[in-house]
């Protein structure tokens, strides 16, 4: 036991620490070395192409891979070979209609180019349908090891990739093909991982249907969750130029690095031992305090000394083209630390196989962006909006605490604390940055950005 946590989630943990430090670090250093590259309309079209295709893939979504890992026959045979056989012919669905959707989507968003790219793009959903259904068996068994030295090989070919093409042609074609590269290597490595594993196109009807019951509400979460997660680029892809999106897409990008760690690993060890512990909601809550406490008290830590230097870590990394992500990133931090709240939440009530709570409190996000994302834009500006944006993560918080209330799986009071502990270390590492005359601190940020608003008004 550590700080109250079983040796077995702190080594999964541990793994998934390291791994996701390393795929990040290659996903930054990516990030880095194309902006110096490519200019930022390339990034805000493909931050287009990359929303478009993200719709496209979970407007169909019911949960196959999750149903694996979550369901008790997950690792049988018959039940991985329906999933798989679903999963590749939704893949081959999918490809179809990107494809026929390539023009309609160009004329809409009043992107010409866009009639070329998604049809190429298009091929990355064949890959991932044919994906190998190893992944989600090896986390069933937690064995978080393989899969993070996974990732980090599939982020070292997808950084060559990038790079290389780049260099070759500086243009969107960079990043469209880089994707596709990428997911071609994913759908081969995903065949590695289970020696001799081999897959057969079967339909077992028992099978099947509990994918299908279970996936009723992954469905109406992921087309809620497609909408929430990418309204923003969306919406800003018809009323901003494709450098302001691009300049944005660099600055959420920065902003999900902690998310993705703690939603990461909410899905890959907090998601299957929910899903294996058996337990009624109030013993579970108990079981699982002292572990959720930690991880989000280390969130909180790294997320609020990210906040406090994001201005100044833009100002190294990227030349002047996008300075403005130094304004933008501190206001998306704290939303990103709402929405890593929520992502614990979320997962352990997937584990209980309670889909429909997550789909109403992203709806209650989506609620929130419709209504006032666009008011915000009109009244404010730009930067109105992205504080919107980070708004309706709390939204999406509020709606799934008292959701989860319901289920005697509340955190409220360890939240407020750790809420505090977030902004505390924010506070506390602007004032250093300040002091040592490297940064103005929180008082050099977000007044900057309020003051913005204030000029609106």
């Amino acid at each position: 036991m550590f700080l109250g946590v079983p040796k077995s989630i702190v080594v999964r943990l541990g793994w998934m620490s390291v791994g996701y430090g390393g795929a990040q670090l290659l996903r930054l250093a990516n990030n880095v070395i194309l902006a110096r590259l490519l200019a930022p309309p390339i990034f805000g079209l493909m931050a287009v192409v990359n929303s478009i295709r993200t719709g496209v893939e979970l407007l169909s979504d019911v949960g196959i891979m999750q149903n694996i890992v979550s369901n008790p026959r997950g690792d049988h045979p018959d039940f991985y070979d329906t999933a798989w056989t679903l999963q590749a012919v939704r893949g081959v669905v999918l490809a179809a209609i990107c494809m026929a959707l390539a023009v309609p989507l160009a004329r809409f968003f009043e992107y010409p180019e866009l009639a070329a790219i998604l049809p190429v793009a298009s091929l990355f959903f064949v890959f991932t349908g044919f994906d190998s259904t190893a992944r989600p068996l090896i986390q069933k068994q937690l064995q978080v090891a393989r899969i993070n030295l996974f990732d980090i090989g599939i982020g070292v070919v997808s950084l060559v990739a990038h790079v290389v093409l780049a260099i070759l042609t500086p243009t969107v074609w960079a990043l469209v093909l880089g994707s596709v590269i990428t997911g071609a290597a994913t759908l081969i490595g995903s065949f590695l991982f289970i020696p001799g594993m081999r897959h057969r196109f079967m339909i077992d009807p028992e099978s099947a249907r509990q994918l299908l019951k279970f996936g009723k509400w992954v469905f109406l979460s992921s087309i809620v969750y497609f909408f929430a997660m990418n309204f923003d680029r969306l919406y800003f892809a018809k009323v901003i130029s494709l450098s302001e999106l691009g300049v944005y897409g660099i600055a959420r990008s920065l902003a999900d690095m902690v998310s993705l760690f703690v939603a990461r690993a909410s899905n890959f060890v907090l998601f299957p031992t929910v899903a294996a512990a058996g337990l009624a909601p109030p013993e579970l809550r108990q079981k699982l305090l002292h572990g959720r406490r930690t991880l989000l008290l280390a969130a909180a830590v790294i997320l609020g000394s990210f906040l406090a230097i994001s201005g100044i870590v833009v100002d190294l990394l990227y030349d002047q083209r996008y300075q403005q992500a130094g304004l933008i990133l501190p206001v998306l931090c704290v939303g990103v630390w709402f929405g890593i709240l929520t992502s614990t939440n979320d997962s352990i009530l997937m584990g209980l196989a309670r889909p429909a709570y997550p789909a109403l409190s992203n709806t209650a996000k989506l609620i929130s962006y419709l209504i006032g994302v666009p008011l915000a834009f009109h009244y404010f500006g730009f930067m109105g909006a992205v504080a919107v944006i980070s708004l309706g993560e709390i939204v999406k918080y509020a709606a799934l605490w008292m959701l989860s209330h319901k289920e005697h799986l509340h955190f409220g009071r360890d939240d407020l604390a750790l809420t505090f502990a977030f902004a505390a270390t924010a506070l506390a590492i602007g004032e250093i940055t300040r002091l040592l005359g490297i940064g103005g601190g929180i008082q050099g940020m977000i007044p900057q950005f309020l003051l913005q608003i204030a000029g609106k008004v």
